[in-house]
């Protein structure tokens, strides 16, 4: 196990965050950007699920078998990149978050 050096002023500031030791504390805040970051990230997966009304894996699948209305148009093509680089990190996230709730490590 790797032995992490905490500066005086960071130790300072964790006195502020809840948590009855240093561990608590830092999973806490690790926890805490996690969610921040699954909440952002799924905000906007809601973003692309309203403009095509179709979450995903739906959206893939239209995709796949050529459903999807102007597919090769650079919008389409870009929202479908981005919408599932989003929808793996959301994944990842979710699995993260099970990961600290679990107590295994990140």
């Amino acid at each position: 196990m790797e032995t992490l050096q905490i500066p005086n002023s960071v130790k300072e500031m964790l006195l502020y965050i809840e948590g009855k030791s240093i561990k608590d504390k830092l999973v806490r805040l690790i926890m805490s950007d996690l969610e921040n970051r699954f909440r952002s990230c799924t905000e906007r997966l809601y973003e692309f699920e309203t403009k095509y009304r179709l979450a995903f894996k739906q959206f893939k699948e239209a995709w796949e078998t050529d459903i999807t209305p102007e597919k090769y148009s650079y919008e389409t093509e870009k929202d479908y990149i981005k919408w599932e680089s989003l929808d793996d990190e959301h994944d990842f996230l979710l699995s993260q978050m099970r990961a600290v709730k679990e107590g295994l490590s990140l």
